[in-house]
């Protein structure tokens, strides 16, 4: 019993100085790079972004990356790490945003000041308070592996993979025999540890009289392994013949700088000579276009066939990843209004009832008040001025609960009951303010 009662008491004071609490927190914010020393262009640079208070716990951290001349500045994902550290004999907890910057050219880099917002609590029932900071300029040095085009993109990795493919299959040897109005693919695949796709320069732009190229829209998927990012991109050039005679499509050469072993490693595309022959679908037939020599009707008709089918494939290959997009897009914010709206905020409420999870509940319940107008509002709180002083009760078994960090003897199914009686009646959360009461209440 003694531990109960010392508990309730507890939360009573928390409850009691929460607004008191909320007015003395203190908070502070740190953003400094994970090393000193200059950087390769293209290497991966930590930079560790941390909130710090002498609260109990974190909520409502919001911070929008700027543009860094010269570089990309990404966050890999929303992870965090905790941490803690004792300041004048008071405990102060932080979590530490872990940032990725890739310069791309030499020299010093400087990553512009941003606000970091965040909000702290003193303990469980108390008010939050709310901090705004604004980083210091971060400077960074890099410099250009010897040999690299100072000009272009440059990927600085240990682990790079290439692959280059062609459909149809290039010859071993020797040119490569087409005819006239036949396509040729090229698929080139990059891969590499500790960079993002981004910074894979995009292939040339090619110009060939005689031969026509459509390039797809790169795909570039990044992924995140652990903390471990990977980059990948996938670009594809379709050519078209459109006459015959000889042409040759130009190689290409990829540049890597391998920062462990200090050397730059070269990759090359080989140029592709080809052999474009007459098209019987578009041969002349002297004696069905009398003696001008131009096409029959029948190759004329079998030419604009051929030429729609191969237009309107690569049209397809070009939109079908802005229709998915557009779909994917469509769905996410179907999706957003749904997670929005009080109705959902208040099954999740159900569903964390029903699991018996008390931690799930109480931020459950967080989320429903806020999407019911009250946004800060605590159970204790809202079920103080309903008056409903079952509920209160049930408000504070839940809090005891959290306090203890046990679920046993926390009745779920029973705050969930008092929480939907009270959804139903008028001016209470969940309910429009506009419905009418029943003209004969029971």
């Amino acid at each position: 019993m003694m531990p109960r009662i010392r508990t309730s008491l507890a939360l009573l004071l928390i409850l009691l100085g929460g607004r008191v609490a909320a007015d003395t927190l203190q908070g502070d914010l740190r953003f400094q790079a994970a090393r000193s020393e200059p950087v390769w262009v293209g290497q991966e640079l930590e930079l560790y972004l941390e909130i710090w208070s002498d609260g109990f716990s974190f909520s409502g951290q919001s911070f929008v990356l700027p543009d860094v001349p010269g570089g990309f500045l990404l966050q890999p994902d929303s992870s965090t790490l905790k941490l803690n550290e004792k300041r004048g004999g008071a405990s102060w907890q932080g979590l530490r945003y872990t940032l990725l910057l890739y310069p791309q050219r030499a020299g010093r880099l400087e990553v512009p000041s941003f606000d970091v917002r965040f909000s702290a609590r003193a303990g469980f029932g108390t008010e939050p308070a709310s901090f705004v900071f604004r980083t210091e300029p971060l400077t960074v040095e890099s410099k250009l592996p010897p040999g690299a085009d100072p000009g272009g993109l440059l990927v600085t990795s240990p682990d790079f993979r290439f692959g280059v493919s062609w459909r149809p299959e290039r010859p071993a040897e020797g040119p490569m025999n087409l005819k006239v109005g036949d396509a040729l693919t090229l698929e080139v695949v990059r891969r590499a540890g500790g960079v993002p796709g981004m910074v894979f320069a995009p292939l040339p732009r090619f110009g060939i009289d005689g031969i026509s190229a459509y390039p797809d829209r790169p795909e570039v998927n990044d992924r995140v392994n652990r903390g471990e990012l990977s980059g990948n991109r996938t670009d594809r050039v379709t050519f078209v013949c459109e006459r015959e005679g000889s042409f040759e499509i130009p190689g290409l050469t990829f540049q890597w700088w391998d920062p462990v072993d200090e050397v730059l490693e070269t990759r090359e595309i080989d140029p592709l000579r080809i052999e474009v022959a007459a098209n019987p679908a578009f041969a002349r037939s002297g004696s069905a276009a009398g003696e001008d020599g131009g096409l029959s009707r029948r190759a004329t008709a079998w030419a604009a066939i051929l030429v729609v089918l191969v237009l309107l494939g690569l049209l397809l290959r070009r939109l079908a990843p802005q229709v998915l997009r557009r779909i994917e897009n469509w769905r996410r914010r179907a999706r957003e209004r749904r997670e929005a709206s009080e109705p959902w905020a208040f099954r999740q409420v159900r569903n964390a009832c029903r699991a018996g999870d008390p931690a799930r509940a109480d931020a459950a319940i967080r989320h429903w008040l806020a999407r019911s107008g009250r946004p800060g509002a605590s159970l204790l709180e809202w079920a103080g001025e309903s008056g409903d002083t079952a509920l209160r009760s049930a408000a504070l078994r839940l809090q005891e609960s959290l306090a203890d960090g046990s679920a046993e003897n926390w009745k779920g199914a029973e705050l969930f009951g008092l929480l939907e009686q009270q959804r139903r009646q008028p001016g209470r959360p969940g309910r429009d303010p506009h419905d009418l009461s029943p003209l004969n209440p029971a």
